[in-house]
């Protein structure tokens, strides 16, 4: 039986191999073509292009795998019954589920591997291409782009906070605005030019506090606060516009906590969290659906199983778009907007592989 995992294991790795490197050569040609415009237009070097792309590599290997897991186990699987080598195999009392093992067990291996893969290489590149694209194609100096814009905390279930532009590089944000509710009423604001780190606390610089007692307006102006006390520090309002794709699965867990902690919603972040989990073992589950299909079409060739893999992957990356949304929106909760997808796809490819000819 070794002698027979090798040869399918072997068919099987060089269809993924070859597909793999076509796939990324496209995704890198078109993604190239449509940027073309903008890299000349902002007079990007050329090693700088190069640069960027190969930041890219992992994010579009991550996307281009599943794909090539699923169209390697039809034409592995479909070329075996082709030729009748799956019908020689029953004849020597070997199931169909003897001839999918070592595609599973390679299934899960690279599913193990595109998890390690996600949470090492992959965020580490996305920061280093989204630099480029900021400084290069967006023009953004890094003194700059590293401002986040539009923040509001919740400071427990009474203070709010705005900040119209933080800059990380300084650790100052501008136009600050602090409102304070008691049984759903306003009751006082603060509205400063500038909230600014000192070593180990903020201050607020040039501002004006409004206290409201019934229909009356207590007004007050400041040069300098320092005597309020927040649950945020400066690294914290430098990441909360930071993108999911640039943090690993620890730095988005512990973003989270950070979040729930100054009173913020992670609805949004924790169907992230759950993705990262869930995205890497769509290519155990795409050929645990490809397996059935490959050995049901016995005629099919290898234009047939692209088709076939196009339109499987096309259904699959669309419901989970779909699934992402309803957990965005907080129709679904994070762990089935994120999984949903998985466990129908893992139950539609174990049900065909069932009623598929032992």
């Amino acid at each position: 039986m070794k002698i027979l995992d090798r040869y399918i294991s072997r068919q099987f790795l060089n269809v993924l191999l070859f597909t793999l490197i076509a796939f990324v050569a496209i995704f890198v040609l078109v993604d190239l073509i449509e940027n073309m415009d903008r890299f000349i237009d902002k007079h990007v070097p050329y090693p700088i292009v190069i640069q960027y792309y190969l930041d890219y590599l992992p994010t579009i290997f991550t996307l281009v795998l599943p794909v090539g897991m699923l169209l390697s186990s039809l034409l592995s699987i479909g070329q075996l019954s082709r030729y009748n080598e799956i019908t020689a195999m029953k004849s020597t009392g070997i199931s169909l589920y003897r001839v999918a093992l070592p595609l599973l067990v390679i299934g899960f291996c690279v599913s193990l591997g595109a998890l390690a893969f996600n949470e090492s290489l992959v965020p580490r590149a996305n920061r280093a291409r989204l630099d480029i694209q900021r400084i290069y194609l967006d023009k953004i100096p890094p003194s700059v782009y590293y401002r986040r814009s539009n923040l509001t905390i919740l400071e427990g279930k009474n203070r709010r906070v705005t900040v119209r532009l933080y800059d990380g590089t300084k650790q100052i944000a501008h136009q600050v605005s602090i409102q304070t509710y008691r049984s759903g009423r306003l009751v006082a604001r603060i509205d400063a030019d500038k909230l600014v780190w000192k070593k180990d606390h903020w201050e607020l610089l040039n501002g004006y506090q409004r206290i409201f007692t019934g229909e009356r307006e207590e007004l007050t102006h400041f040069k300098k606060r320092d005597d309020l006390t927040f649950s945020f520090l400066p690294r914290d309002l430098a990441r909360i516009q930071k993108k999911p794709e640039e943090m690993n699965y620890f730095e988005l867990r512990r973003f989270i906590h950070k979040m729930r902690v100054a009173g913020v919603d992670p609805t949004k972040w924790l169907v992230d969290l759950q993705f990262k989990l869930s995205f890497p073992f769509t290519n155990l589950i795409i050929v645990l659906l490809g397996i059935p299909l490959a050995a049901s079409t016995r005629r099919s060739g290898p234009a047939l199983g692209f088709g076939i893999s196009l339109i499987i992957v096309f259904i699959y990356f669309g419901m989970i778009k779909i699934t992402q949304s309803l957990g965005h929106d907080r129709v679904w909760s994070p762990f089935w907007a994120a999984w949903f997808s998985d466990f129908f796809f893992a139950l539609v490819g174990a049900a065909l592989l069932i009623r598929a000819r032992k």
